[in-house]
């Protein structure tokens, strides 16, 4: 029989692989949350992706921070597609980003594309910082670092 292998992400967020040799085939129903599962030996599938990963973040913590990094990239995306869509002045336009040219349109959108062309999900989220008076800072390399006092304002 041919051996099998399980992956599994651990509570602290790493991916582990489970083999077994199988002598017997079963059937298996899993209810509740999603489950990935992928063969050790083939690629793997497009629905399994690199997940956020994070540095000293309590699990409270990293709940709020995966909520907001979907919420993150649902925004940016709608705001590309409001952008996109209306090339002239509107009130939310000129309420967000002042008086309406063209140009500055075309600003306004090259940002959200960028914004919108990052998978903040995916990102590294650092809640060790200390610095007095500092929420947070963003390295170009997809990691967001987070103080305590970012959470402690909320």
């Amino acid at each position: 029989m041919p051996d099998s292998g399980f992956y599994f992400v651990d509570e602290k967020d790493e991916v582990g692989v489970i083999h077994a040799d199988i002598a017997e085939s079963y059937t298996a129903q899993v209810d509740g949350p999603t489950l990935a599962v992928a063969r050790a030996d083939e690629p793997a599938s497009e629905g399994l992706t690199k997940r956020a990963s994070y540095v000293g973040c309590p699990n409270p913590r990293r709940l709020i921070l995966r909520r907001a990094a979907t919420s993150a990239e649902i925004y940016a995306r709608n705001a590309k597609s409001y952008l996109t869509i209306r090339r002239g002045s509107t009130p939310r336009f000129t309420t967000w980003f002042g008086r309406f040219t063209p140009a500055h349109r075309a600003t306004v959108l090259d940002h959200f594309n960028r914004i919108d062309a990052n998978t903040f999900s995916q990102f590294t989220y650092d809640c060790t910082c200390t610095r007095p008076s500092t929420y947070a800072f963003v390295y170009a390399n997809t990691s967001v670092v987070l103080s305590t006092f970012h959470f402690e304002s909320r």
